[in-house]
C-alpha cells in the first residue's frame, strides 16, 4: 500500500504492509531533490522501487538502521543503483543485517544487508546542507536531519505521536526525552516526522510529546512511592495492553514505557520494576 502527499518541495511517500485490505503498521519515506530520506520496510520494497523509477532519485539518506525504514534499501540497490548514505554507526549494521525478532519479520519483513556510505555531520539534501544531530534513545544509531536555514527538521522515529504510551525494551526513557529537549532548542517551524508526516506547528508539537512523559513519570513515581507494582500503574495510567504486547512476546508494550520511566525516576521507583 502507498499513498504520495506532499508540502511544498517535499513529497511525503506513506507505505504500509496490507493484510485483508488494511494496513498493519505504516511508516513514511520522504523525497527531497534527488535523495530519499529512509526507505520503508522489505515487505514493501518493490512498491516503493517502482514508484521511483522513472523519477530523479539517487541516493537514499538514512536516519537509523531499523528495519522499517531500511527494508527498501536492497531493492533500491539492485532494480535503480541508488547509493545509500547512512549515520557512521548505522553502516556495519547494514552490511551485515542481524535476524530480526519473529514479530517484526512478520510485521515488516526481514532487511536483506546492503553497502552503504556514512555521512558526518554535515548531508547534501536537495538544495540545503542538514544538520545530523545524534539523537538517541529509540536506537544508538539515530540520527535527525535538519536545515537550519529553513528550520525544517526530518525526526526519524524521536517524535512520532505526542502521546507515545508504547517503547521497546531497548529503548529508554531518559535519553529520548534529553534527544526531544536537544531538538526543542533547534526551534524547528516544520517537523517532518517518518509516521506523523508533517507537523507545521512543531514547537508545540515538541513541547507536548515531552510534557506528556514527564506528567506520566511524576504520576507513576508517585504510585511506585505507595507501592503500586509497574503493572498495576500501567493499568491505572494508560490502561491494557494491546494486541502488539502478545504479538512481540512482551518487547513492545506500555509496561516497558512504565518502567522506564520508573528508572528515570530513580531509587525506590527502581526497587519495584
Amino acid at each position: 500500500m502507498l499513498e504520495v502527499s506532499t508540502h511544498g518541495e517535499i513529497t511525503r511517500i506513506w507505505i504500509a504492509r496490507g493484510f485483508g485490505g488494511r494496513s498493519l503498521h505504516s511508516v513514511s519515506a520522504y523525497l527531497l531533490g534527488d535523495t530519499l530520506i529512509d526507505s520503508g520496510c522489505p515487505a514493501t520494497a518493490d512498491e516503493l522501487a517502482g514508484w521511483c523509477r522513472g523519477r530523479e532519485v539517487r541516493r537514499v539518506v538514512h536516519t537509523h538502521h531499523h528495519e522499517d525504514h531500511t527494508g527498501g534499501d536492497a531493492a533500491l540497490v539492485a532494480r535503480l543503483g541508488l547509493e545509500i548514505w547512512a549515520p557512521a554507526g548505522t553502516v556495519p549494521i547494514l552490511g551485515r543485517f542481524y535476524r530480526l525478532p519473529w514479530y517484526r519479520r512478520l510485521v515488516w519483513g526481514q532487511p536483506q544487508s546492503v553497502a552503504s556510505r556514512p555521512f558526518g555531520d554535515l548531508v547534501r539534501i536537495g538544495d540545503s546542507s542538514f544538520q545530523a544531530i545524534p539523537t538517541p534513545g529509540h536506537a544508538a544509531d539515530h540520527r535527525c536531519l535538519f536545515d537550519p536555514e529553513r528550520r525544517w527538521l526530518f525526526s526519524g522515529d524521536l517524535f512520532i505521536s505526542p502521546r507515545v504510551t508504547h517503547i521497546r525494551r531497548s529503548e529508554d526513557v531518559a535519553t529520548i526525552l534529553s534527544s526531544l529537549r536537544r531538538l526543542l532548542e533547534l526551534d524547528p517551524v516544520l517537523v517532518i516526522c517518518s509516521h506523523a508526516g508533517f507537523i507545521v506547528d512543531a514547537r508545540a508539537a515538541l513541547e507536548r510529546r515531552i510534557a506528556f512523559w514527564e506528567e506520566l513519570a511524576g504520576k507513576a513515581a508517585a504510585l511506585a512511592a505507595a507501592g503500586c507494582s509497574p503493572r498495576v500503574i500501567r493499568r491505572r495510567l494508560l490502561g491494557a495492553e494491546g494486541a502488539m504486547m502478545l504479538l512481540s512476546c512482551g518487547d513492545f508494550s506500555k509496561t516497558n514505557l512504565i518502567r522506564s520511566l520508573l528508572g528515570m525516576a530513580g531509587g525506590g521507583a527502581r526497587a519495584l520494576v
